[in-house]
């Protein structure tokens, strides 16, 4: 069954906005119909539609639903790439489970980001909702303004490092199922430079590898999201 992002408040519910309109006019929703909600937070309900139209909907909360939780909250701290990759990344690490989103301007970073940051936030938060509704997860991932590396260092001084140029330290599972929060860096097309890899470590991540292979920047973003989410 689809879901729709909802505001719930004492057992009622509100949909407004394109939510409203694609119940309305796509799926033909009807009121007594009983669909599925979520309230972006982690929460997920069954509810009834009592009053719709095209521009608001409104019903009440039938029961809550059993939610699938991840084991632990990963921020994804990633360069930005071309717009297609950018949007690959936030879609399949949304669907991998990832809890948040910091682009970070490395020196290879080659896309001026921040030029419109309003409208590309706008942008990317419409590519990560389309992909909590295809997933079914009821949490939304947050979507930070980008940051400057040394900056997202001291955001963010707890995580791993994934290094092309590392090829000893792979993940210890082991030592993963502790942490609780967490967060990776993964850098831009042509990598990290080495002035950037010193100081990491010295910010204290532990420097990685994500495997014999050298991998396209979204694709490493995506393999070290299911890795360090298993």
């Amino acid at each position: 069954m689809p879901q729709y992002l909802a505001k719930i408040t004492d057992k009622k519910f509100f949909i407004d906005g394109d939510e409203a309109r694609h119940l309305s006019a796509v799926s033909r929703a009807q009121a007594g119909d009983v669909i599925k909600i979520f309230d972006g937070t982690g929460g997920q309900f069954e509810a009834k539609i009592n009053l719709l139209n095209k521009k608001n909907i409104e019903g009440e909360i039938l029961k809550i639903l059993p939610v699938r939780v991840q084991k632990r909250k990963l921020t994804l701290c990633f360069a930005p790439v071309s717009r297609a990759a950018l949007e690959e990344v936030l879609d399949k690490c949304t669907q991998t489970g990832v809890y948040a989103f910091q682009p970070v301007i490395t020196e290879r970073t080659e896309h001026d980001i921040l030029k419109k940051l309003d409208n590309k936030i706008e942008r990317w938060s419409s590519v990560i909702l389309s992909a909590v509704k295809q997933c079914e997860t009821p949490l939304i991932p947050k979507i930070y303004a980008p940051l400057k590396f040394a900056d997202a260092l001291k955001k963010y001084p707890r995580g791993y490092f994934a290094y092309e140029k590392e090829t000893q330290n792979a993940l210890s599972l082991a030592a993963l199922k502790e942490e609780k929060e967490i967060s990776v860096f993964i850098g831009p097309v042509g990598g990290f430079t080495d002035g950037e890899a010193r100081q990491a470590a010295q910010s204290g991540l532990k420097t990685i590898t994500l495997g014999a292979n050298i991998m396209r920047a979204e694709t490493a973003a995506v393999a070290a999201s299911v890795l360090l989410l298993q």
